[in-house]
């Protein structure tokens, strides 16, 4: 049987099976995904993200399942029921990331044999939500992603980027634009 390039193999995802904030930084930039993966980490220097922090522990007080580290590589926010893995964020600015971050989740877990679970996008602040099933093109936009992370942790310079408007309030601005 052969395995197109928009799907995984078991053996490639053991191979590429990364950090979820990668597979997250790899969707938003990747000169931030390169400085995370060496080990360089602003987040806890920024106030917007101790203000997301405090804001995550926060939200759903009364849920019993919160923030289950599996394999030291992600993190799951929320479990609901048993089949349904939440992911708390604050705002819908990066929402693409988040889906990519959730839908490998899914893929991970999956993969550990948990089966097809449902996955739900939650912006409490907001008010919102947004429910996510695996697709064969969410699942090749995963494998894209792994991929992506692997070429950017491999390559001995940062990658240049852009200068985009999130750039103004990411906690490794000052270092990338000086």
């Amino acid at each position: 049987m052969s395995i197109s390039s928009d799907t995984i193999s078991d053996e490639e995802f053991e191979d590429l099976r990364t950090n979820g904030t990668k597979v997250n930084y790899w969707a938003v930039c990747l000169r931030k995904l390169w400085l995370f993966a060496r080990g360089v980490r602003l987040e806890p220097l920024s106030d917007r993200v101790a203000l997301g922090r405090l804001f995550h522990q926060q939200a759903y007080p009364e849920s019993r399942r919160r923030e289950l580290l599996i394999d030291n590589l992600i993190k799951i926010d929320l479990l609901e029921a048993e089949n349904k893995v939440l992911e708390v964020k604050y705002s819908r600015k990066l929402v693409d990331a988040a889906r990519i971050q959730l839908a490998y989740y899914l893929v991970y877990l999956r993969h550990l044999g948990a089966g097809d679970l449902t996955g739900e996008l939650r912006f409490p602040r907001e008010r919102r939500r947004e429910e996510l099933r695996l697709t064969p093109d969410l699942e090749a936009r995963v494998a894209e992603a792994l991929r992506g992370v692997a070429r950017v942790e491999a390559m001995a310079d940062p990658p240049q980027v852009d200068f985009m408007p999130i750039c103004r309030v990411c906690a490794y601005a000052e270092l990338c634009w000086g």
